[in-house]
């Protein structure tokens, strides 16, 4: 099947020069074309022409995109979305003063979550994560990571892994699934913290690993969390496990979590909202992906990850929801990207590649999706405005009006 989009007012490619990422002033380069039009094969782009005439008959459809703008698929690239339950009244709580440790010793926090998980059947879960997906899908979202991590036990672990897996068999757009059984140490465990991470090393890596349930393995480095030995040693069992490695580092404290992110080559360090210096210089000088998220720093009121220094010296900025219970509740990457054009000092057409380009390279997907180039899959979104600045300057609204997922329409907004 061939489809023709149009001449859109503009079309935002997000092509990097190197074909993988952009950093520093590159990153603030879109790649923007006006009134030119795009045409699929199959799944696949197979031309972006400036003609003004085409035979229209050639094709199996014609979208007309005139007013218009056009641009990659969203990838969110760091979320939590497979879980069970709410925690809507911790939020109340908060807002009446109460701390995260006060919360947490009312049987709050993570615990009422992996609580709820483990009692839920993967059918429910499934269900529920449906639903979620179908709201990323209509913000513009084709691509989307799921880390597990709400279940800290074996059955349960596994069970948010198989979720994701069928959720990406079964549904329209492309899940990558990540194993973060090291999230925290489960109340079983408190009194034993070797015991879970012989759990995390000796079986459910392995197991994992053998039916190929996740792509990456994260880790939760943190004084609350996991400590830099803990981590090394988990990650480097899943390393000899043929994963992939990310890590979830920086966020309250900074205890070397990017000296050990550089040593591993963990593919994207996430949070980093207190980096120092120093991790910046270190972090600029690889190809690791720093993988800020402005809606936890938004909701938990607590400091921005200082992206406009990290792009300055070089680092690869991606941007993502870390849609989950406790500390982000939004799954549009369009008002967390207006977010981090205002609290993380990002620019404007940054935030696009960040979101595009840069998060595709995040997830090893750069030669496939992030931008709008021939060859590569025809994941686009058609949205409902002249002017791709609207995007993030009318916040909180949704422009999306078309979502293409390999050369599919998989979502239009009736207005």
């Amino acid at each position: 099947m061939n489809i023709l989009l149009f001449r859109p007012a503009q079309v935002i490619t997000c092509k990097a020069s190197n074909n993988r990422f952009k950093r520093k002033s590159e990153l603030n380069d879109i790649g923007l074309l006006e009134e030119y039009s795009i045409i699929i094969e199959d799944n696949r782009i197979a031309d972006i022409s400036s003609s003004k005439s085409f035979d229209f008959t050639q094709f199996d459809s014609v979208i007309d995109c005139r007013g218009k703008v056009l641009m990659p698929g969203l990838i969110d690239s760091h979320t939590h979305l497979i879980f069970s339950g709410s925690r809507a009244d911790e939020f109340e709580m908060r807002l009446e003063g109460k701390t995260y440790e006060e919360i947490s010793n009312k049987g709050g926090g993570i615990i009422k979550t992996v609580s709820a998980t483990r009692t839920s059947s993967k059918e429910n879960l499934k269900e529920t994560a449906k639903e979620r997906l179908r709201e990323s899908i209509s913000n513009g979202i084709t691509t989307i990571e799921i880390k597990s991590g709400y279940g800290l036990n074996y059955d349960t672990e596994i069970k948010i892994l198989e979720c994701a897996n069928e959720l990406n068999s079964d549904g329209d757009i492309d899940v990558i699934p990540t194993f973060l059984g090291a999230h925290t140490i489960p109340v079983e465990f408190k009194n034993n913290r070797k015991g879970y991470i012989d759990l995390i090393i000796n079986k459910l890596i392995p197991e994992i690993s053998k039916r190929k349930l996740a792509k990456y393995c994260d880790v939760f480095l943190e004084k609350t969390a996991f400590s830099i030995d803990e981590t090394k040693e988990i990650l480097k069992a899943a390393k000899r496990n043929n994963f992939d490695l990310r890590l979830h580092s920086d966020q309250f404290n900074s205890i070397g979590g990017v000296e050990l992110g550089i040593e591993m080559d963990v593919k994207s360090i996430d949070h980093l909202e207190v980096i120092n210096d120093e991790d910046i210089k270190k972090l600029s000088q690889t190809n690791i992906v720093a993988t800020i998220l402005p809606g936890v720093s938004y909701f938990l009121k607590i400091p921005f990850a200082p992206a406009r220094k990290m792009i300055d010296k070089g680092c690869i900025i991606a941007i993502a929801s870390d849609f989950n219970p406790g500390s982000c509740t939004c799954q549009s990457l369009p008002l967390i990207m207006n977010i981090a054009s205002i609290y993380n000092g990002m620019k404007l057409n940054e935030t696009i590649n960040a979101v595009t380009i840069n998060a595709a390279y995040s997830l090893g997907l750069e030669k496939y999706i992030g931008s709008i180039e021939i060859g590569k899959l025809a994941d686009i979104l058609i949205l409902n405005t002249n002017d791709y600045k609207n995007l993030l300057y009318y916040f909180g609204k949704n422009f999306v009006q078309t979502v293409i997922k390999r050369g599919k329409i998989i979502y239009e907004r009736n207005y």
